[in-house]
Parts: structure tokens; sequence; C-alpha cells
């Protein structure tokens, strides 16, 4: 990689420069054992590989642009000012732990007005919050599950109910903080859980209300008129004790643990539900171009969103999004083209800039 395109080299000379911003995972953590209940190896489970922003720089370049790649790291706004880039695909998210993280590299851009793909960063911000996530969702008529706020070192009390909770932190992705046994059925067992997200995660834990039935994502691409670009529903490779789920260990080891299914798995009336509810919540979020939105059924059969990512991975192996692209019929140069071809349209930039670009649902056809 530092041969073809350098993690922080001087801009290559002529043609359309597109940067990649992203976090790359530590060399020194990259092979340090799965996560513990005590201790934090996950704490950069969101980063890319080095191999995923290869994958990503090789696309791009082959689109004609020139291709950079810096590091959102100490030097990060100086490089990206003295560059100044036509564009950047950003994958990046954030430095800390604090719940803004994913909404630093979009901040940035929009300081230096700088054109990237993606949702901006009050958007980037907000859909990080589950808490506020849910809150914004419902009250928008989005279909959600009940969600309780623990605040850090307070008790809620929670509704005398039969339900099973399962309780997460307040602002993590990639399942950081959902472990096999996060599902709790009693008021001990919750206050456990959420002691336990304290103490690892410091900072607030949703306690929220489990629900039964399957798990499906979808992906949706779009700005003005979004559309589902595809769907798959995840399931446990073999039977498993108690109920499933994706938890932090599967994503680890989903060749042997996770089983992915195409749309044609899933009954036609799930399917039209899960659309209707993924495209409400992107319009809700005002998100822009992709974003990947997790479901589950209630004891119904009806979807609910419980989790939105506007920062979807993109590696080609493991990702989900590409996993679902590929399962509904798509290949990966199209998702890289599509993210490209609509923030390139939604910033003005002359469509000549990428030929063929590749579109499929309302108005914003090629």
């Amino acid at each position: 990689m530092k041969e073809d395109f350098g993690l922080e080299p001087d801009l290559p000379s002529g043609g359309f420069s597109v940067c990649i911003a992203c976090n790359l995972k530590p060399e020194e953590t990259r092979e340090l054992p799965r996560a513990t209940l005590n201790g934090a190896s996950d704490s950069y489970e969101e980063y890319d590989s080095i191999e995923t922003v290869e994958a990503i720089a090789r696309q791009v370049r082959s689109f004609g642009f020139s291709v950079s790649v810096i590091e959102q790291n100490d030097r990060f706004l100086s490089r990206i000012e003295q560059d100044r880039p036509d564009f950047v695909l950003n994958i990046a998210e954030g430095r800390g732990i604090s719940r803004g993280r994913e909404a630093q590299v979009p901040a940035i851009l929009e300081s230096l007005d700088i054109p990237f793909t993606g949702s901006d960063s009050v958007s980037m911000a907000l859909s990080l919050d589950k808490y506020l996530t849910n809150k914004t969702l419902a009250g928008e008529g989005v279909p959600v599950p009940k969600a309780f706020l623990f605040r850090k070192n307070a008790r809620t009390a929670l509704p005398k109910t039969d339900s099973r909770w399962i309780v997460k932190p307040r602002f993590e992705g990639s399942s950081k903080g959902i472990f096999p046994d996060s599902l709790a059925k009693t008021e001990s067992e919750v206050h456990s859980r959420v002691d336990r997200i304290w103490s690892l995660y410091n900072q607030d834990a949703i306690v929220e209300e489990f629900l039964p039935g399957d798990e499906i994502t979808v992906g949706v691409f779009g700005n003005e008129e979004p559309w589902v670009g595809g769907m798959m529903r995840i399931a446990p490779a073999a039977k498993e004790k108690g109920a499933f789920l994706y938890s932090l260990e599967h994503k680890r080891e989903w060749k042997t643990r996770v089983r992915y299914e195409g749309p044609d798995t899933i009954p036609a009336d799930v399917r039209e539900k899960a659309e209707a509810c993924a495209l409400m919540a992107f319009r809700a979020l005002e998100l822009r171009d992709v974003s990947r939105i997790d479901l589950r059924l209630d004891e119904s059969g009806n979807p609910r969103v419980i989790d939105v990512n506007p920062l979807p991975g993109l590696s080609p192996t493991y990702s989900d999004l590409p996993i679902l692209y590929r399962l509904s019929g798509g290949a990966y140069e199209d998702i890289i083209r599509t993210i490209l071809s609509l923030a390139f349209r939604r910033n003005g930039i002359p469509r000549n800039i990428l030929p063929g670009a590749f579109f499929t649902g309302g108005s914003e056809k090629a």
C-alpha cells in the first residue's frame, strides 16, 4: 500500500484527486485475542484494516482518479489543508471515545469547504448515540423497540413486565459491548450488565426491549429519493443455546458462526415492511449517500429499527453492506461507484468526472 498510495503522500499530479480519510487498526492490535468481558481489546474494532483501505483505493483509482490516503491522526488537519484534495471519500470513525467521534472528520472537512462522501457532522453524531437515535426515530413514527437510558452511576426504574432486555453501550458500533450474555431476564441481571458497560466503556448504558424475531440489515443509498440497494437476514450458523445475538464474537468469527441469507429467504411482506422502515429511518435522520439500517422482528413479525450506521464498513470480504449487496446481485465496484456518484451529484461535481455512474433508484438514476 505504501508504494501504491502512501499513508500520507503528496497528491499525485494531474487529474481529479480523491483522498480516502480513514482510521487504521494499529498494527499491535491486529492479532489481539478476541474481546473478553474483562478486557478492552475491542478498542479499535471499528477501525479499518490496511487491506480494506487498499481495496477501496484500488477501486477508486480504477475510475481514473488520483488517489491518496490520509489517516486521521495528529497530523490530519495539517495534511488535509496542505494537500487540498478535490474530494474526500470518508470512512474515518473518529478518535477517542466521545459520542461525537464519527463527526470529527466531517466537521473538519465542512470547515475547510472540502466536499466528501456520506452524512454531515450533525447526522453522524446523532446516529452514533443510540438513545437519541431511538427517540428521534420514535418521534418521526419509525417503529423502534422501547429503550431506557441508564446514565453512568445512576439507576433507572424499568417497567414491571415479562420483557427481556438487551443491554448495550450508548455510543459504540461494530457490536462493541454486545456479548453473548448481554440479554437480561431479571432486574438484577439488567443492573449487572449495566454495571459492566459503565466499567468497560465508561459511558451510559442503553437497556432496550429485546425483539425475539429475525435480524435483518438493509442497505440504503440516495439523497432526495433514497432507495434500498439490498438486504439480508443474519442467522446463527448452528443452533445456539438461548436467543441469538449478533455479538462482537459472532462478527469476528463470521465464517463459522454466522449465516448470511439473501433477500429471497425473507417473506415478501416482511421485505416490504423492512424497506419502508429503513427508508423512513434514513429520511428521519437526514442521512446522505449511503447507510446500513439494522432491524429485528418483534413477536408479531413486524420489523423495528435497532441501529443505524451512516458509516457502514466497506471491506469487500467481511463487511455487512458489501455482503448484503452481493447477495442481492450487486458487485463491490458498484457500491464504491454509487457512493461517489451520489456524493458528486450532491456537491454539484460534473457528471462526466465519473463516467458510467451507477444508480438504481429514484430520480437519481443516471
